[in-house]
């Protein structure tokens, strides 16, 4: 069954960008976040703003944006990434990076300075202040990736932009369903679109789990 083959392709391709998408930008957020919200510094304001500004972004302006630099136009076309799976996950990486970032210092300005003075008491360094709000709170971080997993693979404006819906290369399951409900061959439109709703309906239960267990 081709149509089958197509489908199992599509989911593929879908948890591959996305899965990698969420892991660059899980760990870039919790850098950034730790090194944002623990320090005082000239501009953060500025830069926590920016960052929660950029959470609504849409995404086809976070595919116009990677489009433009990785064109051959652009000041990374020379890299020929365009149209390749590499690009969706630039895109996605875009759009995720800026919620996980801003749900992390979130969190971190609001523990960080109950845990610090008490920490500190007993001889903790800020590494060590920092590795033990990780470990104790593995449920948050948890919910952060699966809130930043559920945004990537669910989008489709940043993906098709740089992704061209290449068939075999970078036909991810929302492409895919646009592509066939607009070529008439609804079940075909209809099993992709159960099949991210499903994902999408588990992203949700495991965020509500992990919230309850905090």
């Amino acid at each position: 069954m081709p149509e089958i083959s197509k489908i199992i392709e599509a989911i593929i391709i879908s948890l591959h960008v996305s899965f990698i998408a969420t892991f660059f930008a899980f760990f870039l957020s919790i850098f950034f976040g730790y090194l944002i919200a623990t320090r005082k510094f000239f501009a953060k304001k500025y830069i926590v703003s920016n960052l929660g500004s950029l959470t609504s972004i849409p995404s086809v302006c976070a595919g116009l944006i990677v489009y433009l630099i990785i064109s051959r136009q652009g000041p990374l076309g020379w890299m020929q990434i365009l149209y390749t799976p590499t690009a969706m996950i630039i895109a996605q990486f875009i759009i995720i990076f800026p919620i996980m970032t801003t749900l992390i210092i979130n969190y971190i300005e609001q523990e960080y300075p109950q845990v610090k003075e008490e920490l500190i008491s007993y001889g903790a360094s800020q590494k060590d202040i920092v590795m033990l709000m990780i470990a104790n709170q593995k449920s948050i971080y948890l919910t952060i990736v699966l809130i930043g997993f559920g945004r990537a693979i669910s989008e489709y404006g940043a993906a098709a932009i740089v992704g061209g819906s290449i068939d075999h290369v970078t036909r991810n399951m929302t492409a895919m369903i646009a592509l066939e409900t607009a070529k008439g061959n609804i079940m075909v439109g209809v099993t992709l679109g159960t099949i991210l709703i499903t994902l999408s309906l588990m992203m949700s239960f495991g965020i509500n789990y992990f919230k309850k267990n905090d």
